[in-house]
């Protein structure tokens, strides 16, 4: 096990997750990717290899345990060790929104990325029974659009028309849509000011804020 340079459990505790992609990787698996490319698709900038080496390292370390799903495909889970790192992770977040953070840079704007984490935040339970069908329409961007298609038993983000009826539309500036999912912003708010406009069938405009696991946490 880790044991820092001195005999000290910060000392410690930072050997064993305080480099730039050990939290970055638990919090990837806290929100429910389990397989690699799901890892790797939320952690832009890491390349596979290096990932490949974390997760190894993680397993050494013995905050990830790697096994196989019911197909026999790879997948990967948090240890109890690990998952004992949610609060620090989401601590860290919400420290750094309130005296670290600002605006996103323009090279940080990624619909794609963006409707994936969007996907992430979902909450299967308080979703309707039927698919629904949710269109990102990006008010500074006309021809980037997304997708979202939502069912209890499945939820999968779409940078391309995903073949069905759309049954809302969710329109908002790309910066407005980074600061929701980052949690900079809170999406009562944003639709209250015009921010974000949401249109389609009442009662699903009505439930929409509920069907995902916004965290909010306004800046200084």
């Amino acid at each position: 096990m880790p044991r820092g340079i001195d005999y000290c459990p910060v000392s410690a505790g930072v050997d064993a997750v305080g480099d730039r992609w050990t939290l970055l990787l638990v919090r990837e698996l806290l929100l429910g990717s389990r397989r690699f490319n799901d890892i790797h698709r939320g952690m832009p900038g890491i390349s596979r290899t290096l990932l490949s080496g974390r997760l190894r390292r993680l397993q050494h370390t013995g905050l990830v345990a790697r096994g196989l799903d019911d197909e026999g495909r790879p997948e990967y889970r948090l240890t109890p060790a690990g998952a004992a790192l949610e609060p620090l992770v989401w601590q860290l977040g919400d420290w750094a929104r309130r005296w670290y953070f600002g605006d996103p840079d323009r090279e940080q704007l990624d619909t794609a990325w963006a409707l994936w984490r969007l996907r992430q935040f979902v909450r299967r339970d308080r979703l309707p029974t039927r698919r629904v069908v949710v269109e990102f329409v990006l008010r500074d961007a006309a021809d980037d659009h997304g997708w979202l298609v939502l069912s209890p038993e499945e939820t999968s983000a779409c940078h391309r028309h995903p073949g069905y009826d759309v049954d809302m539309w969710v329109s908002t500036d790309l910066a407005e849509l980074h600061r929701l999912v980052a949690g900079s912003s809170a999406i009562e708010t944003a639709i209250r000011t015009g921010r974000v406009a949401v249109d389609g069938d009442p009662d699903l405009v009505r439930d929409f804020p509920s069907w995902l696991a916004w965290r909010f946490c306004p800046p200084r």
